[in-house]
């Protein structure tokens, strides 16, 4: 770690949805801010290019959008990854790979990842046919048969997306009957290439330099490309044991989405109970700044 030290009245800790939002809202505020991101800003919804919901769009326009709002907004990017928060006298300290960033209140917006099935062949093949993203790698598999696996939303719209390229997906879900959105499943019913197959687990994904197959209920069922939609696990290890999470590993947070840690906020995927679509990420990253911005007030008025 290098000696460079920063200091503002907020860092948040991601650029995805929740974390720009947040940013977006602190700098309204006046306050001085800056961020951190892990891996590409827009988080999981930069690789969407049809958004289903209350915003509409392409995820990839937005989080540009959102970025350049940031950037013109006069936020700083740290061009570092967070890797943990200690209090240092009435201060924060957000660590990092490219030094100590000082802060007077953190919002942890660091958001989830895709989870892994765990399934041999899996790991060894990505980017080889095993992918995670329909909408980028759809048109590598013209006229080929791939596997998706999921049942909610994220699976049946990729499903969608890859029945445009595909000449036939297996949709593969566990559980009796999808539980995405009804005008996914009708879309996907209607779909005359998309295979569902309920009740049903996926114990191996198949080939050597690239995806051959799939073993599904113990038959093997030959595809080129394997995708794997079946939640996510909040980006959360990197936090002090002081801020609490759940069963999932999500932070549970308090009034005005306040953790156990003083001054640390939590906004997004990685916070216990927040919903699902784009619009609650973006909601929770403002009331997280709200909510940072009123405590800082209130500091300064006592």
């Amino acid at each position: 770690m290098s000696d460079t030290t920063s200091s503002h009245d907020i860092v948040v800790i991601g650029a995805g949805a929740a974390g720009l939002s947040a940013v977006r809202e602190a700098l309204q505020a006046g306050l001085s801010t800056a961020w951190l991101e892990a891996q590409m800003f827009g988080g999981l919804v930069l690789n969407v290019n049809e958004l289903d919901g209350a915003i509409q769009g392409s995820g990839a326009e937005l989080s540009s959008t959102w970025m350049a709002e940031a950037v013109e907004g006069g936020a700083e990017n740290l061009e570092a990854v967070a890797s943990g928060i200690e209090r240092d006298g009435d201060r924060l300290v957000v660590l990092s790979d490219a030094g100590r960033h000082r802060a007077r209140a953190v919002i942890v917006a660091s958001g989830a990842a895709l989870k892994k099935l765990g399934v041999p062949g899996e790991a060894e093949l990505e980017y080889k046919g095993v992918s995670h993203c329909a909408d980028c790698d759809g048109p590598m598999f013209d006229g080929q048969d791939v596997v998706v696996v999921g049942g909610g939303d994220s699976a049946l719209q990729s499903a969608l997306v890859l029945s445009r390229y595909c000449a036939r997906v297996h949709l593969v879900h566990r559980g009796p009957a999808f539980r995405a959105q009804r005008h996914l499943v009708d879309a996907v019913g209607a779909a005359s290439n998309v295979q569902a197959r309920f009740g049903s687990t996926v114990s191996e994904v198949l080939g050597s330099d690239g995806v051959e197959g799939a073993r599904i209920d113990g038959e093997v069922v030959p595809c080129s490309g394997f995708f794997a939609f079946v939640g996510l696990e909040p980006a959360s290890a990197f936090l002090p044991d002081r801020i609490e999470r759940d069963e999932r590993g999500a932070v549970k947070t308090g009034p005005g989405l306040e953790t156990a840690m003083p001054g640390v906020f939590a906004a997004g995927a990685v916070r216990s109970g927040c919903g699902g679509m784009l619009e609650h990420a973006v909601a929770d990253g403002r009331a997280a700044a709200q909510a940072a911005a009123a405590r800082l007030a209130a500091a300064v008025q006592a």
